[in-house]
Parts: C-alpha cells; sequence; structure tokens
C-alpha cells in the first residue's frame, strides 16, 4: 500500500474503533459505500495497523471460569485468583456478593446456608436489591458462622422480610427433625423455601476442619459415614465421590430438602481452599448446584480430574 491508501485506513480506523463511529456514517463522510468501508477496517486488522485487546480486570480469572462452567454444564462459574489456598475466605466472600448485588432483583427470595466463607460475604453486600431472605439450614458452626446469623445481616441489606430457623441442622433423630419441621414458630419458614429463587450455599469436605456438619454428631458416626462413602456435603446433603446421595442424615436434617433445593432455579455454591477438590467435584457432579464461586488453585485441580 502506498501513502495515500495508508493514511486513509489510519484514518478511517481511528474514527471506527477510537471515536465510536458507524461504519455507515463513516461511509457518508468519505462518499464511499459501507461494505467498501469494511473490507477497509478487516485490511487494517489483517495488517497489523489495528490491534484489539480484551483485557479483564484483576480478580478472576475469565478463561478459566469459562473452562469450568463448560467442563460442568454450569449456569456461571467464578474462579476467583488468591494469593494462596490458606487466604481464600474473603476474596470468595467478596466476589459472591459482587454476584449477588449483581443478579438478585425485587422479584427474588433469596435462600441463606451457613459457613465461614458466607459470613465474609456479608461485608460486601451494600446495595443488593430489596428483598424477602429465607434461612434454608438450620444452626451448625461457631456463633457469626451460623445460617441465622448470616441471614439477619444478609436481610438487614436487602432490606426485606427475613424467615429464620432457631433449630439445630442436624437433630439426634427423625422424631425430633420432624417435630422441628412442623412446629408452628418455623411454620412460615418452611412454606417460604418453596418461594426461593436463588440461593447461595457453602460447600464442604466431610472432615471436622472443612465442614460444620461433624461437630453436630458423634465421632462414631462421622467415621461411618466415611465408610459409607461421604466426601462432600452442602447443608448437610452428603455426597460420595461419585455424586451419588449418602441419605443417612437426610431424616435428621432441619432444612430445605433435597428436592426443594433441586427446585430452586438459582443454586451458587461458595467454596475454596485446600482439601475440597473431590468433595467440590462430587457436589456438582451430584447436580446440587447450578453456579459456583471458587479459587483458581482448586479450578485447576477440578479441571486436571478426569471427566
Amino acid at each position: 500500500m502506498g501513502p495515500e491508501e495508508l493514511t486513509e485506513m489510519v484514518a478511517i480506523a481511528r474514527r471506527h474503533y477510537v471515536d465510536g463511529v458507524s461504519r455507515i456514517d463513516i461511509a457518508t463522510e468519505r462518499g464511499l459505500s459501507r461494505f467498501k468501508i469494511g473490507r477497509i477496517l478487516q485490511a487494517a486488522l489483517e495488517a497489523g495497523i489495528v490491534r484489539i485487546e480484551v483485557r479483564a480486570p484483576a480478580g478472576i480469572d475469565y478463561e478459566l471460569s469459562e473452562e469450568l462452567r463448560t467442563r460442568y454444564g454450569l449456569r456461571r462459574a467464578l474462579a476467583v485468583q488468591t494469593a494462596d489456598e490458606a487466604r481464600v475466605r474473603q476474596p470468595l466472600g467478596q466476589v459472591a456478593a459482587d454476584l449477588l448485588r449483581e443478579i438478585v432483583t425485587t422479584d427474588d427470595v433469596l435462600g441463606i446456608d451457613c459457613g465461614r466463607t458466607l459470613r465474609e460475604m456479608t461485608g460486601h453486600l451494600g446495595g443488593i436489591a430489596h428483598c424477602d431472605v429465607v434461612q434454608i439450614t438450620g444452626l451448625g458452626g461457631m456463633v457469626g458462622d451460623t445460617a441465622i446469623d448470616i441471614t439477619r445481616v444478609v436481610s438487614e441489606a436487602s432490606g426485606g422480610r427475613v424467615f429464620s430457623l432457631f433449630a439445630p441442622i442436624v437433630v439426634a433423630d427423625a422424631r425430633t427433625a420432624e417435630a422441628m419441621r412442623t412446629h408452628r414458630a418455623f411454620r412460615s419458614t418452611f412454606a417460604a423455601y418453596s418461594r426461593v429463587t436463588k440461593a447461595v450455599v457453602a460447600m464442604g469436605a466431610w472432615s471436622q476442619d472443612l465442614s460444620q456438619i461433624p461437630a453436630l454428631i458423634s465421632e462414631e458416626e462421622t467415621a461411618r459415614l466415611v465408610t459409607a462413602g461421604a466426601v462432600g456435603e452442602t447443608g448437610a446433603l452428603l455426597v460420595d465421590a461419585d455424586g451419588r446421595r449418602v441419605i443417612d442424615l437426610d431424616s435428621r436434617r432441619v432444612a430445605i430438602s433435597e428436592s426443594q433445593l433441586r427446585a430452586v432455579p438459582d443454586v451458587i455454591g461458595v467454596g475454596g481452599g485446600r482439601g475440597k477438590t473431590t468433595a467440590v467435584h462430587a457436589i456438582l457432579k451430584a447436580g446440587l448446584l447450578n453456579s459456583i464461586v471458587t479459587d483458581v488453585h482448586l479450578a485447576r485441580r477440578l479441571l486436571r480430574r478426569p471427566s
């Protein structure tokens, strides 16, 4: 190309890509057809005169997120960049909060689980849409990490009605659990489960350190459930390594049922760190959630696992 042709190409490219002028308007300005303008812009790309670069903001590995979403057939996956695997709760909680502020609307009913990472989420929910908030699991964990603590803070941010559940997530026997589920004090909360449209849940590995449930049962039963194949849980819904449900605790749960959770249109699992790869893989295979917020280290390990 000669200097005249190059000058014209650069001018047209600048008008389109820098100034944001449409091809039709550039064609009118220069007395050319829009097809001619299109060919010039394409030639500018091929010649390297124009280079298009997509730069994602820091905080999320978008390529890894898309790989993870595709691999597990999820609605969304967010692989959060963290300095290491020992300090993932705060960044995961912040991204989970950002996601809820983005997707929750005034038409939603938001279900809330318990967990340390979800507690971190509560500090970043300013500006979330006004909506009702429902505690979908009973109590477990330390003070501040329980579902009732987290639900209360989320409801304060949303300004909507709150439906609480002042009962342990796992109780001693099925009769006690049924009494809790039908108690008049909790009737409105259990009735609200069918109206939940979005839920955020924790993902735990089956161990004392990585799940809040073993602290509610005996060491002997925890070990027995390991023998039964349990590797992970969400809301005390246990799964084995192949994503099959381990139902031993189901009759004693005071929480949203498995069928009710599966009926929620949008269930977001939040969790990461060391020791949870097998558990998260199993929960995803079980189909108990359709979105995930995790750290990049765990995401890479998930993608290295055989299908």
